[in-house]
């Protein structure tokens, strides 16, 4: 009983990859045209450093909420940046470059954007504005949101102590027969 194992390699293999293609085309976090509209990726540096110079640009930036300033009709979100990955999403905090203020017109629940939590915004910039840090001031790019994603929760997943397939180095793939059979 001889089965071909070629062909049913192929079909997995094949089934494998349109898995790939159709996960790696997940959608994006900012809409598809508010990046046609914005500018070409600005280094966080940059903007940091020359932030009067890009007013009215259309930026994506993410990062991890450190604060939310609710005032008279607006709301102040301080953000620590981090640089984002395919999906617009935030990597590590601890690759980040700086801080920046999203300014929006809603009203954001400070138990909702808690510390540590990650967002995605996209907007123009609006200026320069200087803050307290510490015992010091920073200088903030501030943004004003046009769209403004709160990313779920990272949830720790719990790792298997042990290699999930324990019979492989044991028994080498494809396995005719084990031999306690």
């Amino acid at each position: 009983m001889y089965r071909d194992h070629s062909a049913y390699g192929l079909f997995l293999s094949s089934v494998f990859l349109l898995c790939c293609c159709i996960l790696s085309s997940c959608s994006h976090t900012v809409s598809k045209e508010f990046r046609q509209k914005a500018s070409p990726p600005i280094d966080f540096r940059e903007l940091l450093g020359k932030g009067e110079a890009y007013k009215g640009e259309r930026v994506i930036l993410g990062g991890y909420v450190l604060e939310v300033l609710n005032e008279p009709g607006s709301t102040l979100l301080n953000v620590l940046q981090a640089p984002l990955d395919s999906e617009e999403k935030p990597k590590s905090s601890d690759l980040s470059e700086g801080r920046f203020l999203v300014r929006t017109q809603e009203f954001l629940d400070p138990e909702v954007f808690s510390q540590g939590r990650r967002v995605t915004v996209g907007g123009r910039v609006a200026g320069v504005q200087s803050g307290p840090v510490g015992k010091g001031f920073y200088r903030y790019p501030v943004i004003e949101a046009e769209e403004l994603h709160l990313l779920p929760k990272e949830v720790p997943r719990a790792r298997y102590p042990y290699p999930y397939y324990w019979h492989y180095p044991w028994y080498p793939y494809p396995w005719p027969y084990y031999p306690y059979w």
